[in-house]
């Protein structure tokens, strides 16, 4: 019988492990083969639905059809319950099932068969109200249901990150563990070490949790709303048919849906259609009309937030880079500073700082402590890490595999199952 697993469904990626803590070669060819990316595309033309890393490959080759990605942070929304693709209405469950599934098939033959039994990970919250909370989980549990696991439990994503760092302990700490997701940051201060490490419930040893809507698409979305909004039009006006003389700003909706690829999806209908053809024919910034338009009604935003996250990972390790795009009609060639880049996040560094000092009030008498464990992708920004370094001392301050340890820590808790 296959053992049981341990899941980290991600916004970005999704990892499994074994009981043992091996993260599974799940898609081959990839980067990283043991982490499938959380997306699916339904070509226009095609019957076949991809997922993975052949869905943005595919996707690439032509774009036309549904792209999904970063499912699983509309897992909370009552007002998300299903969209039609080719003429098929898909529940939100459904679409993280067949995430979920192929990941499954995936696993299957690393694994002596497909998993049935799980556990699964989950935000400390998904949304901070309780009945949104409890749908979100309620969904994820239905999804894996759906995908053949028959048995699940939960356990919240900072406390599997913690059993990945507790591993390599060899004596008691008080551990600050803060995981950063693409959606999500969620902090745990938990009580770790040889002495409780067997232990086969560990919520005992939870002094105090919390989550926060910050992760790595908030500081991508900085990148474009401070540098990039104006080569699309931000601050420019159009003429408005009918009237000779009468001119309007570009309506804040529009630009604030461009700080999310995703989110650009819902600007093609037709009413926005109209707006863009009209600004294309009268803006005062005739360039950055046309490069909006094209962003738009060409399906480019994923490509450019791609190149926007390659940015952003480039900033971790240099203090000046250049952000290169060429498509359609956009032309994009800006120097992007570390410094920039980091004036331009500073409030989601001061919410973050907010959230962490939170917590350590709320668990006063816990005692000090011993070390902060940072993982997940943001883990890697400079001012990330510098904020809990400035805060605890560098000394204290402890990573492992950013990627890849919530996965390695579900599958140690699930040797319990």
């Amino acid at each position: 019988m296959p053992p049981a697993c341990g899941l980290d469904f991600g916004t970005s990626n999704t990892a499994i492990a074994l009981p043992d803590g091996t993260v599974l070669p799940i898609s081959p060819g990839y980067s990283d083969p043991r982490l499938y990316r959380s997306v699916i595309f339904f070509p226009e033309d095609e019957k076949e639905v991809y997922t993975g890393a052949t869905a943005i490959s595919r996707y690439l080759e032509d774009p036309f059809g549904r792209f999904i990605q970063s499912v699983k942070s509309f897992l909370h929304s009552s007002s998300f319950r299903a969209t039609q693709i080719r003429g098929r209405t898909w529940l939100i469950e459904d679409l993280v099932a067949l995430l979920l599934r192929r990941v499954r098939e995936a696993a299957a033959p690393h694994a002596g068969g497909a998993p049935e039994a799980l556990v699964l990970g989950r935000p400390a919250l998904f949304s901070p109200d309780p009945e949104a909370d409890a749908l979100a989980e309620q969904r994820l549990r239905r999804a894996a249901e759906i995908a053949g696991f028959t048995r699940v439990e939960f356990l919240i994503e900072p406390i599997a990150a913690a059993l990945s760092y507790e591993a390599q302990l060899t004596r008691d700490e008080l551990v600050l563990v803060a995981d950063f997701g693409a959606g999500t940051t969620d902090l745990t201060l938990m009580r770790l070490g040889p002495s409780r490490r067997g232990n086969p419930d560990r919520r005992p040893d939870v002094v105090g949790s919390t989550g926060v809507r910050i992760g790595g698409d908030r500081f991508d979305a900085e990148i474009m709303r401070h540098t990039l909004l104006p080569r699309f039009g931000a601050g420019s006006t159009y003429k408005v048919r009918g009237f000779s003389d009468k001119r309007l700003p570009v309506p804040q909706h529009v630009m604030s849906k461009l700080l999310s690829w995703h989110e650009m999806s819902f600007i093609r209908e037709k009413a926005t259609q109209e707006l863009l053809e009209l600004m294309l024919d009268s803006s005062d910034k005739p360039a950055e009309a046309e490069a909006l338009y094209d962003l738009v009604m060409d399906n480019l935003g994923y490509r450019l937030f791609r190149a926007i996250e390659a940015v952003k990972v480039e900033l971790s390790s240099k203090e000046e880079t250049t952000l290169d795009f060429e498509e359609a009609r956009i032309h994009l060639h800006e120097p992007i500073t570390r410094a920039g880049f980091e004036a331009a996040s500073a409030p989601l560094l001061q919410e973050l700082r907010e959230v962490t000092e939170g917590l350590l009030k709320r668990c006063e008498g816990a005692g000090d402590v011993d070390a902060v464990f940072l993982t997940g992708g943001s883990s890697q920004i400079p001012a990330v890490r510098r904020l809990y370094a400035e805060r605890f001392g560098e000394e204290r301050v402890r990573t492992r595999d950013a990627f890849t340890s919530v996965a390695e820590g579900l599958g140690r808790a699930a040797a319990s199952l």
